[in-house]
């Protein structure tokens, strides 16, 4: 697969150079906005072209089910630093409906760690679903990182979060939280 990859990648920098694409700009967010969304591949390109931005205009973070885990603040770090740092002053937690992590199930991981040669020992350890992030609502899920990330001690407070749900097939977006 890495030969693969780079072999395309050659000729998609000659493509961009070609097209002049290849010019350098900000790792600055143009319309200082963030977006914390899920990995979910029906999402790539999808949510910031739905959104109506382009490369190079926001941040974007994402994780499994856009999900902020008790005890693990690395999403709200992230969050918080954009703000400090790289003038981040409005941040969108989009989820989407039929995602994955609210199909999934302890049962399910443990089947998974088991298969992949995952120590028994290390499997009871953990509480399976908070180390997963499992949802049981994506739209509380949503209303749960806004809630969060506003409370979170490190983001200033001018910092504008607001909540969505998208349709994973049409993009379309549909308000879960405002200001």
């Amino acid at each position: 697969m890495l030969e693969e990859v780079l072999n395309y990648n050659k000729g998609f920098v000659e493509r961009r150079k070609k097209q002049g694409l290849d010019k350098e700009i900000s790792g600055h967010a143009q319309k200082e906005v963030m977006i914390f969304t899920c990995m979910d591949t029906r999402l790539v390109e999808l949510v910031e072209e739905a959104m109506g931005f382009g490369r190079g205009q926001v941040k974007v973070l994402k994780n499994a089910g856009n999900t902020i885990r008790k005890n693990c603040d690395d999403v709200l770090r992230c969050i918080a630093l954009g703000a400090l740092v790289m003038g981040i002053k409005v941040v969108f937690v989009v989820g989407h409906k039929d995602c994955g992590m609210k199909k999934l199930t302890a049962e399910k991981i443990r089947q998974a760690m088991m298969e992949r040669g995952i120590a028994e020992n290390v499997i009871a350890s953990i509480d399976l679903e908070e180390w997963a992030g499992i949802i049981s609502d994506e739209a509380e899920n949503v209303r749960e990182a806004v809630k969060a990330i506003k409370n979170y001690e490190f983001i200033p407070k001018d910092v504008k979060v607001f909540g969505l749900l998208m349709d994973p097939n049409s993009g379309e977006l549909q308000t879960v939280q405002t200001e």
